[in-house]
């Protein structure tokens, strides 16, 4: 139990008479790289929304190292780093621009802003294009830098919703490699994605979210086994098939 920190338990979730999430129970281990898979309009995006506190379900309790997300203070809230579908950076602002306003969101000090940039922007492969407008970049470059600025204050935990989406295959690959070296830095990372051949043998951890609730998680070495199936598409399908 100590090693979750994240803890989703009995998470329901409506807008309107929209059921979104139904009874979702999933723990996250500190240090994992842990994907959500599911198809469009799963609630995917709500799930992790309530993680974080943006969103705030009608039943059930969510739990960061063991305290109700609702009552922790927002400084603890910084531990968290979220991307979202839509780039939140500035597209007038130049890259390095783009980190120190975010930056300053979080009120670091001047000197700590300096090295966190400097360090990020290697990271994404980003620091010869620091000067350049955000609007001038590729798509590609454009999702780096929305990574970096949800990095920029050294969050525990990343929070990434639909990385890969709209990007070519050599640009999602460019970005599964840049989740994984993140995650070496010891950053625990959540990501969501439907794209499931691409993340096959990359994550911890996978959570199956199939008609509004956590159908089956585990590693993809346990999903093999108990469907005796090979590729995660496959070993999809017959774990939603009855669900």
């Amino acid at each position: 139990m100590k090693d979750f920190v994240v803890r989703v338990k009995g998470v329901n979730k409506k807008f309107g008479n929209n059921v979104i999430l139904k009874n979702i129970n999933l723990n996250v281990k500190k240090g994992e790289l842990l994907c959500i898979v599911g198809t469009n309009g799963s609630g995917k995006t709500t799930l992790l929304k309530s993680i974080i506190g943006f969103v705030e379900p009608e039943d059930g309790e969510i739990f960061y190292n063991s305290k109700n997300i609702k009552s922790i203070e927002k400084k603890v809230k910084s531990d968290f780093g979220f991307a979202t579908q839509e780039n939140a950076f500035y597209p007038k602002l130049t890259v390095e621009e783009n980190m120190n306003y975010f930056g300053n969101l979080y009120g670091l000090k001047k000197d700590v802003l300096k090295v966190n940039i400097e360090k990020l922007l290697k990271l994404v492969d980003l620091y010869t294009a620091k000067d350049v407008l955000a609007e001038n970049l590729s798509m590609g470059m454009e999702r780096r830098l929305d990574i970096a600025c949800s990095l920029i204050h050294n969050p525990k935990i990343l929070i990434l919703d639909e990385p890969t989406e709209d990007l070519d295959v050599t640009l999602r690959k460019s970005i599964l490699i840049l989740i994984k070296a993140i995650n070496k830095r010891g950053t625990t990372v959540v990501m969501t994605s439907h794209l499931l051949s691409e993340i096959e043998d990359v994550f911890d951890r996978i959570a199956i979210l199939n008609n509004k609730t956590i159908a089956k998680t585990g590693t993809l070495k346990e999903f093999r086994k108990t469907t005796r199936k090979k590729s995660l598409n496959d070993i999809f399908e017959v774990l939603t098939k009855h669900a």
